[in-house]
């Protein structure tokens, strides 16, 4: 074994001596509202990606992987934080209104992340990418909250294709004035591999000192813009936005095959965490995402706003295996740090006698190595004040938007949420609204934001339409994202025209 350094680390209670030589480095790569069948490793036949599924075969493919939120920032909120942005009032996506203290628009500034815990136990950390979880204050910037390197922007969105003149992007707090590559997801695995190698502006003297890297793509979220050379890859598809999405998920994937390149012949991906996820499902009205067979979209509560693709890859640790017990983005935090050789954070139930923040992370390599044999989470939840909530218990999901009727839906039958039963079943719907009422009296703050009004009657309008749950085949040129209102039989479609108001 080879010793590689002896680190004197201080941790969230109190004072430990982490020993580094067989800790792993730690990449999370992000995609941002990509679809749960746009992986080929997950059903699509139109999307070829080779080095996700490369992944996917040799390390722990999850077919229940979950998001805390169905939008971007309360979504990344909760995978940074390891709790429900509903504890710490994150549930929508950013808004500062006037009322709002500027320190709480975005995560509050005494929650500690995931970057936070990793620095103090002697990790190198870096975010590349969309940060999209506070700007108001200089205290929201990424290198104020554990990032000791960050190239990317603080906001939700970015053009592809940036200019020097007109762009958003920036080098810690410095604003970019030359552009180094012309498409960004080019140029944000460029600062991913410089940060690996602790060179370029994310220059390191210690080469020996394990690396934390976010890799937050904004890829394929819109506005829907690839290489030319891309597009042409894909120009037998139909319509031209699926066309664009398939060419922006295929450089995506090329861009993630260039690290896994870099770290295999380096010798560094034996011992390299990589876990891959989508913040949300797929926009399907706006980029033409496919989350079949899932029903729903980006911004509801139904399978496709929340079941995303999860991969863990740990090839030191994790044989290849599927996973198909439920687990979510949440438990980053403490499957991170455990990884890392820190100590959990300690957390309890809110009593009066002492209060503790509740952590809602499970580390989950025992769970994928057969240690624990125990699900990792009896039950997860969601809510977005005005717009709705979901449980899930077990096989049993209670869904209720604001806009229509409750609904009950066993996913072990019914995947794609076709067939409400919750007229069948009244002491499954109670249980599963005590356990509701339990989680929300354990929350501390209420919502501090939400957004503005026009995205309520939107999220409306989303869980009335009518999602095909059926992978579009290799060459089909059917307009399946022309979404229309249900009828009584469900699938039976009518003429409506399709919505191009780009979403959250």
């Amino acid at each position: 074994m080879t010793f590689r350094i002896l680190l004197l680390a201080l941790i969230s209670c109190g004072t430990a001596i982490v020993q580094a030589d067989d800790r792993p480095n730690i990449l999370l790569i992000v995609a941002d509202d990509m679809g749960y069948g746009d992986l080929s490793c997950y059903g699509s036949k139109q999307i070829s990606t080779p080095h996700l599924d490369r992944l996917a075969a040799h390390g722990v493919r999850c077919t229940d992987g979950y998001v805390s939120g169905s939008v971007c920032a309360p979504s990344r909120a909760g995978l940074l934080t390891g709790r429900y942005g509903s504890r710490f009032g994150f549930e929508h996506n950013l808004h500062q209104p006037d009322y709002l203290r500027p320190e709480f628009a975005g995560i509050p500034l005494d929650e500690p992340l995931i970057s936070d815990r990793l620095k103090k136990l002697g990790y190198r950390t870096g975010i590349v990418g969309k940060w999209h979880v506070g700007e108001a204050l200089p205290e929201h910037h990424p290198n104020a909250r554990g990032f000791d390197f960050f190239f990317g922007m603080l906001g939700g969105g970015h053009s592809y294709f940036p200019t020097s003149d007109q762009n958003k992007l920036l080098y810690n707090r410095e604003k970019v004035s030359s552009i180094r590559v012309p498409y960004l997801t080019d140029w944000f695995t460029l600062e991913a591999l410089d940060f690996i190698q602790g060179q370029g502006k994310a220059k390191t003297t210690n080469q020996e000192q394990p690396w934390f890297l976010y890799l937050s793509y904004n890829s394929p979220h819109s506005p829907m813009q690839a290489k030319p050379e891309d597009i042409a890859r894909y120009k037998h598809i139909e319509p031209k936005t699926r066309r664009i999405y398939c060419a922006m998920q295929h450089c995506m994937d090329q861009n993630i095959g260039k690290i896994i390149d870099h770290l295999q012949k380096n010798k560094q991906l034996e011992n390299t965490l990589i876990v891959f996820i989508s913040d949300n499902g797929g926009s399907v009205e706006v980029s033409h995402a496919v989350n079949a067979p899932l029903n729903g979209s980006k911004g509801t509560f139904l399978e496709g706003g929340i079941r995303v693709p999860t991969i863990y890859h740990w090839p030191a640790q994790l044989q290849p295996k599927v996973y198909p017990q439920p687990v979510i983005s949440l438990d980053f935090m403490a499957t991170f740090v455990s990884a890392a050789q820190g100590t959990l954070p300690e957390t309890s139930s809110l009593t009066k006698k002492k209060k503790r923040r509740i952590y809602d992370s499970v580390n989950l390599i025992p769970h994928f190595k057969g240690e624990i044999t125990e699900v990792p989470h009896q039950t997860l939840h969601w809510r977005t004040v005005l717009r709705g909530s979901a449980i899930r218990s077990g096989d049993w999901k209670l869904l209720i938007p604001n806009s229509s009727m409750p609904q009950l839906y066993n996913l072990a039958q019914d995947i794609g949420e076709t067939n409400n039963v919750i007229h069948k079943h009244p002491e499954i719907v109670k249980q599963l609204l005590k356990k509701r009422l339990q989680w929300e009296v354990s929350l501390e703050r209420p919502p501090m934001f939400a957004s503005a009004a026009y995205w309520t009657g939107y999220s409306a309008k989303l869980y009335a339409k009518d999602y095909s749950r059926v992978q579009p085949e290799p060459d089909d040129s059917t307009d399946i994202w022309s979404f229309q209102r249900p009828t009584k039989k469900l699938g039976t479609r009518q003429s409506e025209s399709p919505i191009s108001r780009q979403t959250e």
